[in-house]
């Protein structure tokens, strides 16, 4: 007999870190013979997600509308909607995937036999200003039967803040897929790139200060930045270039798939976020071999960069530092070449199979 496992997704249909971790679990998941994988999608406003579902791999999407609801107003009806999902396809494990859905999964499992497993995309601390995030967490870390972080670091907040045993939270990080060896660094590269959805979260307005110094002084290189989202954080990103005069060295590039496609040819990759959770951009800007200038917020760059190794890590928002940091950089192109030589240092903990396994022991623990 299969082991029945459903994956939930508040948002499946846009081209976001949550979402590609999602679909991606669900794709690799869906190879294992022993596992029938179900994915769900509460709410959409495209009926074709943005990354590819396996044919293995049993989609559904309960609501696909424009505007898509708020989730005050449809929890409920989704809530009711995933119970009888899960009643009649017999599913074993439920996994919400990030807090959204943690009070969905919860009404929806409660009086069945799936065992439910709550996710963290982000890390304990991240949008705790807001009630409905405390709630939801609260609720997920007490309720569950089992709590997956990103981090070894946010696995022990889980422990401490909500008294949790050191079993029933593991801490599983995000893959990073295989790309072409073939691809080489390019050191004489001037060009720096961010890749992230135009969001409070992503910090940049904190980026915005930074380009103004470093453009300033380096007017011979280019600063990509790929993503979509919030319009008004992306003119207020526009409006602040602009009025340092260094816009017509910024290049938004919207929104582009494909590592291979994004990746090479960049000198130096930049993360100005206030929190993130284990951010894929940086094992990807890694795998590519580009040296790192980040922010030490929490949680993730830690676990991923070496300070002075092959990338440099910065107090939290101090952005003098992080201007300081970039003008030396950019300024030396041996330097550059150290760290991308450094690049690979510590990637095996995110080899796709070393991940999966923790997984599948998960499932197997949990189906007992």
């Amino acid at each position: 007999m299969k082991i029945r496992i459903c994956l939930v997704k508040w948002v499946i249909d846009i081209p976001g870190g949550g979402e590609k971790v999602a679909i991606s679990l669900a794709n690799e998941l869906s190879n294992n013979p022993n596992f029938d994988i179900h994915l769900v999608g509460i709410t959409s406003e495209s009926a074709h997600p943005f990354f590819p579902i396996s044919d293995k791999v049993r989609y559904i999407n309960f609501c696909c509308q424009t505007p898509r609801p708020k989730l005050y107003r449809y929890g409920l009806k989704a809530a009711s909607q995933l119970k009888s999902y899960l009643k009649r396809n017999q599913i074993d494990i439920v996994m919400s995937i990030g807090i959204s859905t943690n009070g969905i999964a919860l009404a929806a499992t409660y009086g069945t036999k799936a065992k439910l497993v709550v996710c963290e995309h982000l890390n304990g601390q991240a949008e705790n200003n807001r009630t409905p995030n405390i709630i939801r967490r609260y609720l997920g870390a007490k309720l569950s039967d089992m709590v997956v972080t990103l981090t070894d670091e946010d696995r022990l907040y889980y422990c401490q803040k909500y008294r949790l045993s050191k079993d029933k939270v593991v801490c599983i990080p995000n893959w990073i897929e295989e790309t072409s060896p073939d691809i080489a660094y390019n050191s004489t590269s001037k060009r720096l790139i961010t890749i992230g959805r135009f969001s409070k979260q992503k910090g940049y307005d904190l980026l915005a200060r930074v380009a103004s110094q470093v453009l300033n002084k380096h007017a011979d290189w280019i600063w990509d930045i790929y993503g979509s989202g919030d319009e008004v954080i992306r003119q207020s990103l526009v409006n602040q270039l602009e009025d340092s005069g260094v816009l017509s060295q910024v290049d938004f590039k919207g929104v582009v798939s494909g590592a291979e496609n994004i990746y090479p040819e960049h000198g130096i990759y930049v993360m100005t976020s206030y929190y993130e959770g284990l951010p894929l951009v940086l094992l990807e800007a890694k795998q590519f071999g580009l040296p790192i200038v980040s922010f030490s917020c929490p949680t993730g760059p830690a676990d991923i960069v070496e300070n002075g190794v092959n990338g440099d890590l910065i107090p939290p928002f101090d952005v003098d530092n992080m201007i300081e940091r970039l003008n030396h950089l950019m300024s030396h192109q041996k330097i550059r070449e150290q760290y991308s030589a450094s690049a690979q240092n510590g990637m095996a903990r995110f080899n796709k199979e070393t991940v999966l396994s923790q997984w599948e022991d998960l499932v197997t623990k949990l189906k007992g």
